[in-house]
């Protein structure tokens, strides 16, 4: 299994980022895909750098596993102590095809599979801005 330490993991952050900006005006799917992923990886960053963890698999006292997260950005955040205040606030995730109500942990499976999320705008704003405090929180 991949274990990846920090800096691997921020620096990843940052080319997907990258990728998301040039994809966004050609398919806004698939560029918050890639920014799901990015802001996933700059949040795990953050909290390994934080609670003093080499890699995505190693605890240390009360803190748990970056690995332990999976692709849940909500817990995530909790875990760092975001403010509500730091970032933009989190939208609804809404499926089209469906109508049903999710949360952002669906949100890289929905896009993986090609289903249609509503206002993925919103969306991608919410993440560019979990990236954002991960920059000015490093």
């Amino acid at each position: 299994m991949i274990n990846p330490p920090a800096m691997a993991l921020r620096r990843r952050s940052e080319e997907l980022f990258a990728s998301a900006e040039r994809e966004k005006p050609h398919d806004s799917d698939s560029a918050a895909l890639l920014l799901f992923y990015a802001a996933e990886c700059g949040l795990k960053s953050a909290y390994m750098l934080q609670n003093n963890l080499k890699y995505t698999d190693e605890m240390r006292g009360s803190a748990r596993s970056a690995r332990s997260f999976s692709h849940n950005i909500v817990a995530l955040i909790q875990a760092l102590n975001i403010s509500r205040s730091s970032v933009k606030p989190v939208p609804p995730v809404v499926t089209v095809r469906l109508g049903l109500n999710g949360t952002p942990a669906v949100l890289h499976e929905a896009w993986r599979y090609g289903e249609k999320i509503q206002d993925t705008n919103a969306i991608y704003d919410w993440l560019k801005s979990l990236l954002e405090w991960c920059k000015k929180n490093r």
